[in-house]
């Protein structure tokens, strides 16, 4: 379905990561898409003034650890241009990471599809990583001409590139109100926050293979206590649970209402 809306984007970047900027930029000017630059939070210089200012723990509650400085900084700098959305009262936007790099297909998506899919999911994630824990498939929403349009069972991570409607942003702003996980694990996990989420499947954005911006992750997790390993085996059966009756509503709420205008709050 074709579409007339010209999307903006906010791409948020570091200071220090001069080349990241000029490959993206260049890029988003081929592409024809307005895109203005968030200045990220470089935590791991200013973590002190951070702590100061923001009273939150950033406790990665799952993983039982802080959050890494990479972490808070992501965290912050996304929070930021949530926030450029909501008071520049765009009806939708995408935020783009600088490290963002496009399929041969975006420029489609861009132009047909994308607005389309945003008149039904108030988060349509177009970029992601995969784990053992994620998966490919979900259940359809929607069909464009690049990609399907997915609600994932076990959604995949990363949050390189996403768009929403300015009633997505607000919902979001207010879920990473509590800083209890790192950005990309509070963008998909639709069953904690409620929102209106989908991924494209395929992705249409992937992220270039630069130096990260943040600290690697320890996915070798030391063994599970008997106890606990229960604990989170209940827990996992639980959010099953909730993301089955959630795919639910949102099939029902498809059918009876069809799909809807990009949100304003």
């Amino acid at each position: 379905m074709a579409t007339d809306a010209t999307i903006p984007a906010f791409v948020i970047n570091l200071d220090r990561d001069v080349e990241r900027w000029q490959d993206i930029s260049s890029a988003l000017t081929r592409l024809v898409i307005p895109y203005e630059r968030i200045p990220a939070i470089d935590a791991k210089k200013r973590m002190t003034l951070i702590r100061r200012v923001i009273r939150r723990e950033f406790h990665f509650a799952l993983a039982n650890r802080p959050m890494k400085a990479g972490e808070i900084g992501c965290y912050l700098s996304h929070i930021a241009a949530l926030k450029r959305i909501v008071r520049k009262n765009l009806p939708m936007a995408i935020i783009f990471e600088d490290d963002a790099a496009f399929d041969e297909r975006f420029a489609q998506f861009y132009r047909r599809d994308l607005a389309h899919f945003l008149m039904t999911s108030d988060i349509v994630k177009f970029e992601g990583i995969h784990y053992a824990h994620t998966s490919k498939s979900g259940v359809s929403l929607l069909k464009g001409e690049t990609a399907q349009l997915v609600v994932p069972l076990k959604p995949a991570l990363g949050s390189a590139a996403y768009a929403v409607t300015r009633k997505g942003a607000v919902e979001l702003i207010r879920a990473l109100s509590v800083a209890d996980r790192p950005l990309d694990h509070k963008l998909v996990y639709y069953d904690r926050h409620g929102i209106d989420f989908a991924e494209t499947q395929p992705f249409l954005v992937s992220q270039a293979a630069y130096e990260s911006s943040i600290e690697l992750r320890n996915l070798d997790a030391p063994p599970l206590q008997p106890v606990e390993r229960i604990r989170q085996g209940l827990a996992s059966i639980g959010r099953g649970t909730k993301r089955i009756a959630y795919v639910a509503r949102r099939l029902v709420k498809r059918r009876l209402l069809g799909a809807k205008s990009p949100s304003v709050a």
